[in-house]
């Protein structure tokens, strides 16, 4: 059974929040950095901050660096910041703005 760590849309969270296993999703609005294994910022979510994750599906608004191994923006997606990753793949539709990288 895998854990799941879920961020209500309605949620207003500062800070740093670190998930060695599992997957985090996070809906609502989010200042801070986040450090997963596997992240999903879904389309209602506002997030300002620095992530670092193995993989990350970007539905929503990220304002911030990013660093996975795996990165994804669907067509919902808005991203404004550095991004490192080994692996990129953007639906017809995102946005992104900033540089992209591969991880060293």
């Amino acid at each position: 059974m895998s854990d799941i760590t879920y961020i209500n849309k309605d949620l207003l969270m500062e800070g740093t929040l670190e998930s060695k296993e599992g997957q985090v999703v996070i809906a609502g609005t989010f200042k801070g950095n986040v450090t997963a294994k596997s992240l999903i910022i879904e389309n209602t979510c506002k997030f300002n901050g620095n992530i670092n994750s193995e993989h990350v599906r970007v539905e929503g608004n990220v304002v911030g660096d990013i660093t996975a191994d795996h990165l994804e923006v669907s067509n919902s997606g808005n991203v404004d910041g550095k991004l490192k990753t080994n692996s990129l793949s953007v639906d017809s539709g995102a946005q992104i703005s900033g540089n992209v990288s591969r991880i060293a």
